[in-house]
């Protein structure tokens, strides 16, 4: 089989797939969202292992056949606990790239140490994520779920608005269709700000992006977040949260790969931060 063809896995007891040589390169591990698994990163390993890294995207409890059903209980660290776990499998420290909730993981995974780089796509600050005005319709019929801990998925109407909304209209209901619940404890943690990050201890390379047009993670939040680490926002116009499969994403992918590239050869300055 060609090293750049995807092939399924299981990393730590966690299904996984993975493409990509084998290298002096630190891997690339896709950490992703809230309501998703891992498949989700398939267009992103593919393109990345045929640029020549070893890329992986890994699930988490909840989703995959692992327990608990409906990720019932479950909390952010849980989720750092997966990942870390995944990481020791892999034997070594890789280059994290977060999703949404998945950047918010990455962040944490950084302050311990775990992330030779850190690539954050409309990422879930370590601070309160407001529901935006045109938000509100979608999350006011899971707030009770959400405040009592149990588990949550939003509606297709609901994906299509706040998710979705930079999506062909045909794609909204296969992706939907494709969601899993979310544990409701973790997304009143990433409501309320609970998750902490002590960016202090983050001192690794950086690059912070988002969509203009995110529904979930205002571009203002992008920006705090990039301001946290001591980097610049990078904001697509024309894209939303849903930044991974929306229409021209292979241009954004470009530019986190010349970010990679000298970090390919081994060359790792830490994170500068602005005063």
């Amino acid at each position: 089989m060609n090293s750049n063809s995807i092939k399924s896995s299981s990393i730590a007891g966690f299904p996984a797939i993975e493409a990509g040589p084998k290298s002096e390169r630190p891997p690339l591990l896709f950490v992703h969202g809230a309501f998703v698994g891992h498949e989700n990163f398939r267009p992103w390993v593919q393109y990345f292992a045929e640029r020549g890294w070893r890329a992986v995207a890994a699930s988490r409890r909840g989703r995959a056949g692992l327990g608990p059903e409906r990720a019932r209980g479950l909390t952010i660290a849980d989720y750092v606990d997966d990942t870390l776990k995944i990481i020791d499998a892999l034997g070594e420290v890789p280059i994290l790239i977060g999703h949404s909730l998945g950047g918010l993981i990455a962040q944490k995974l950084a302050e311990l140490g775990k992330a030779r780089a850190l690539v954050l796509i409309c990422s879930a600050p370590a601070a309160k994520l407001p529901a935006q005005p045109v938000a509100l319709p979608t999350y006011l019929p899971m707030m009770p779920k959400i405040l009592t801990g149990r588990p949550i998925l939003p509606s297709a109407k609901g994906c299509t608005t706040i998710a979705l909304n930079r999506m062909p209209a045909e794609a909204c209901p296969v992706l939907h269709a494709q969601l899993v619940h979310e544990s409701g404890k973790v997304y009143r943690e990433m409501i309320f700000g609970s998750f902490k990050v002590d960016f202090s201890r983050i001192d690794c390379p950086a690059m912070v992006l988002g969509g203009a047009e995110d529904r979930i993670v205002a571009p203002k939040l992008v920006e705090w977040t990039a301001a946290k680490l001591g980097v610049p926002a990078r904001l697509y116009k024309d894209h939303a949260h849903w930044l991974l499969e929306e229409p021209g994403w292979e241009r954004v992918a470009a530019e986190i790969g010349g970010f990679l590239q000298p970090l390919a050869s081994g060359n790792i300055a830490p994170l500068r931060r602005s005063a």
